[in-house]
């Protein structure tokens, strides 16, 4: 896959693909391709075994292991809410109880681009234990708005998993306001980038969008 030439057997470079030699052509490709991640892939293995030994790892499926090294894909909002800490705004707000009205009325695609606006990942920790095992949790903030809050979109910390969230008055204004913002690459709105307060910018938006031939055994 990096463009570079490898014979699949001995004298490969010399031998044409024809219709004869096709099934073994297909069975060597076949096994160059499976292994030609060996080496990363036993450095993984490696390196997860200073954590989990071995012989563990054989009673986890594969599913169990991306659950516990990435998180499940997807976003359940009582766990997260179960981990959500509050400072300055009471757990009882309108606002606050509109946020997780709204939240939970998302679909999996809007719930994991809210996880990347506020924290920079897609996935939460599997479980209880682990969010409680990683120290995980997000905070939800007063926002420091000057005026109307529902002129105001949501900022976010996301070093921090901290959330801004202005005092909408309903939360219809709340969605929209937090669609846009979880939605639109704008450094403006992650505190995280020091900038003047209310100070506006461009979105800009990039989209990016191989072919393999062979012929000789190769």
């Amino acid at each position: 896959s990096d463009t570079s030439l490898v014979s699949l057997k001995p004298g490969g470079e010399n031998i044409d693909l024809v219709w004869e030699n096709r099934e073994e052509y297909l069975s060597l490709f076949e096994k160059l391709r499976i292994n030609e991640s060996k080496l990363q892939l036993e450095e993984i293995r490696r390196g997860l075994s200073d954590v989990v030994p071995l012989n563990l790892l054989h009673l986890c499926s594969w599913k169990d292991l991306d659950w516990r090294v990435c998180g499940k894909p997807k976003i359940d909002v009582s766990l997260l809410k179960r981990h959500t800490e509050y400072s300055g705004v009471s757990v009882n707000a309108s606002h606050i109880n509109f946020f997780w009205q709204v939240l939970r009325s998302f679909g999996d695609e809007d719930r994991r681009a809210f996880v990347r606006f506020a924290w920079a990942q897609e996935r939460l920790p599997s479980d209880d234990q682990e969010f409680e095992r990683t120290m995980t949790r997000m905070l939800i903030k007063p926002f420091t708005g000057l005026s109307d809050p529902d002129k105001y979109f949501p900022k976010a910390d996301t070093c921090f998993f901290n959330l801004m969230l202005p005092e909408y008055s309903s939360p219809e204004i709340l969605k929209e306001k937090l669609l846009f913002a979880i939605h639109t690459d704008a450094d403006s709105m992650d505190a995280d980038e020091p900038e003047q307060e209310n100070r506006q910018r461009t979105v800009s938006y990039t989209h990016l969008r191989a072919h393999e031939t062979g012929r000789n055994l190769v």
